[in-house]
């Protein structure tokens, strides 16, 4: 038996429970047969006006996870997202994979599956365009968050040519930031040094404004949203190439 819409895989999804867009843009790249069950980890819709503030939300969304994992794994699912993206990079690649490894040993424990985690899946992502060295960097984070970027990509092996953030004022209205402003953000971050543009802070909306941006500039634009369900999917072994999002789920 398998679930009825889910006939293909099933994916549990967490997310902080400030974020929509997670769910907003899985829905609209999700193959047929691939069911989405979004969960939350509780945090609340902070004030962040302050590198400090951004730091404690941070924190919050790393102790809401353990529970927030328990909790989606209830519903069997065949894989788990984390649809976050942030605390993922937090003090570069050591302690990203150590986080992973303890996050999969509690699916594989508890559910037998294993987990995309947003960090790892931008490394294997990048590993798709091997041309690609050198980056222009767009986030919505307060300038601590998008060092924590810097270092992990260093960490992997990619220079930051440029990185800028629209430093929302919370987790919630990261959601509202204007697709002009972040075409503004991707212009600022680009340029000949620059072999591509990665785009992280899941609930930020990208990912059709990367595949306009493809085009526009002639190089990959990735964003964090399709760079954590191509991971998934194809994990799973879910080859479908998917149009409108960027090259990375339309051509790897």
């Amino acid at each position: 038996m398998t679930d009825h819409y889910g006939y293909r895989k099933k994916f549990a999804v967490l997310v902080p429970s400030t974020n929509t867009a997670v769910e907003t843009e899985y829905h609209m790249m999700r193959p047929e047969g691939v069911v989405l069950a979004t969960r939350g980890c509780t945090i609340p819709p902070f004030s962040v006006q302050s590198e400090e503030d951004f730091v404690n939300m941070v924190k919050a969304i790393g102790a809401a996870t353990e529970q927030g994992l328990r909790d989606a794994l209830t519903c069997q699912p065949d894989h788990v997202i984390f649809g976050y993206s942030a605390e993922t990079f937090w003090d570069g690649k050591e302690r990203s994979d150590r986080e992973f490894r303890k996050y999969n040993d509690i699916a594989q424990a508890l559910g037998g599956c294993n987990i995309t985690f947003g960090a790892q899946a931008i490394l294997d992502a990048l590993a798709c365009y091997p041309h690609v060295r050198r980056l222009g960097v767009i986030t919505p984070y307060m300038p601590v968050g998008d060092q924590q970027v810097v270092k992990f990509l260093g960490d992997i092996g990619y220079e930051v040519v440029h990185i800028d953030g629209h430093r929302s004022d919370s987790p919630v209205t990261i959601a509202h930031e204007s697709t002009a402003k972040t075409r503004e953000l991707v212009r600022a971050v680009d340029g000949v040094a620059v072999d591509a543009i990665l785009q992280a802070g899941t609930n930020l909306y990208f990912v059709e404004l990367a595949a306009q941006l493809e085009q526009e500039l002639g190089k990959p634009v990735l964003a964090i949203n399709a760079i954590t369900l191509w991971h998934a999917l194809r994990a799973n072994g879910i080859p479908d190439r998917i149009r409108g999002f960027g090259s990375l789920l339309a051509e790897h």
